[in-house]
């Protein structure tokens, strides 16, 4: 079972839509969800492998990438790296893709908390386990049998679209890995993003009246550093919004 590794804070997963739907959500501990089949998120960084001719490992280098700001390594292990496009195990044909196997596999760490985290799952075998941290606490651990029982998907090379969503502690470590004797770990067009909203500070509507009467008085009264007081306090009482690119 997917667990989120709190002290008595186990708890069993629901199903959030109709199992074998086309996109089907599930409920799992403490704020975290699975999405499989089409995705939801549509605002999100897609994780370019590239494109490249060839069956082989290409790469067992670390990749270091950047996005929006938000900066990604990804290493690997002497068993993990980079395949070629034209693997026959490729969940993303036409595009690389990463195969992680050993108990570190591949490891993605992120510069800032992350609160989604989607791929394709080629070949989910029961071996196969994906792991996510904040720190050195890990949040929640997921293998290639409970994904295929929960998401009622099949052990199929084309792969299987997986999307983990955080709506409390967000992550910023993903590890995947698998035993030796279960093959690798396939997965191809990876995506993350980090929160994008910032919700403004709640204030009602007398509040906020006499809020702004204040500042007014004090714009027509002073210049200068008082001027600028008044623009700093307008900015955080307005909505913010951050984009990703």
């Amino acid at each position: 079972m997917f667990k989120k590794l709190v002290p008595f804070a186990f708890a069993a997963f629901a199903m959030a839509s109709a199992t074998g739907a086309a996109s089907a959500q599930t409920a799992l501990t403490n704020g975290i969800s699975l999405t499989t089949g089409a995705q939801s998120q549509t605002t999100f960084n897609s994780i370019d492998l590239g494109t490249s001719p060839g069956t082989a490992t290409l790469s067992r280098m670390p990749m270091s990438l950047s996005y929006a700001g938000t900066n990604l390594n990804i290493s690997f292990n002497a068993t993990s790296g980079l395949v070629g496009s034209e693997n026959a195990y490729n969940p993303t044909p036409g595009s690389n893709f990463i195969s992680a196997g050993g108990t570190s596999g591949a490891t993605f760490t992120f510069s800032a908390v992350q609160q989604y985290f989607g791929f394709q799952w080629g070949t989910p075998n029961n071996g196969n386990n994906v792991q996510f941290y904040n720190g050195q606490t890990l949040l929640a651990s997921l293998s290639g049998s409970e994904f295929r029982t929960i998401g009622n998907v099949e052990h199929t090379y084309t792969g299987s679209a997986a999307g983990f969503s955080f709506s409390e502690l967000g992550f910023d470590k993903v590890v995947m890995s698998s035993l030796a004797t279960e093959g690798g770990f396939e997965a191809g067009a990876l995506r993350f993003s980090e929160s994008v909203d910032v919700a403004p500070i709640p204030l009602n509507a007398a509040s906020l009246g006499g809020l702004m009467s204040f500042l007014m008085m004090l714009a027509m009264r002073g210049k200068g550093g008082t001027q600028v007081m008044v623009r700093m306090a307008f900015a955080s009482i307005m909505p913010k919004r951050r984009t990703l690119a």
